[in-house]
């Protein structure tokens, strides 16, 4: 565990916010330069869980590249929401009572937000469990911790 201050940060967070955030600024900028504003490439944050994973892999014994993984890949897709403006200004615009159209509004959102997070997750194992094939292949793998 890594302790900063009264919140404690385990290993896993620790790589997979660092792979996560460290993958934001380019999924953001690669964004904007599509251009159309209804594109979202997932492509960076990949890298962001090799990143994660790789370091995971090399620096702690405890933290696997799957959990690493996950955590990166849901915390560098989280720009991939702002594509729920667009999804929600089509929902909203459904005709029907107010019920229908509060259910399609909430579905949406819950439908919409899961599978971009979702996806995201996956590509961040991907990456990570790449990573940790990678600092194992190049044997920078920490040895086991002693028990006593």
């Amino acid at each position: 565990m890594v302790r900063t201050g009264p919140l404690q940060l385990t290993e896993t967070w620790k790589y997979g916010l660092l792979g996560g955030i460290s993958s934001i600024p380019f999924t953001v900028g690669l964004y904007w330069l599509s251009g159309t504003g209804s594109e979202f490439a997932l492509d960076v944050v990949l890298l962001g869980g090799l990143l994660a994973g790789y370091l995971a892999r090399a620096g702690s014994a405890d933290a696997s590249s799957t959990s690493v993984g996950v955590r990166a890949g849901v915390v560098g897709g989280l720009p991939g929401l702002w594509l729920l403006v667009d999804v929600l200004r089509t929902a909203s615009a459904l005709s029907g009572p107010v019920w229908f159209q509060v259910a399609a509004v909430s579905m949406t959102m819950i439908v919409f937000t899961t599978a971009v997070l979702g996806f995201a997750g996956v590509v961040g194992v991907v990456g990570a469990n790449v990573g940790g094939w990678l600092a194992e292949k190049r044997g920078v793998q920490r040895p086991p911790l002693a028990e006593n």
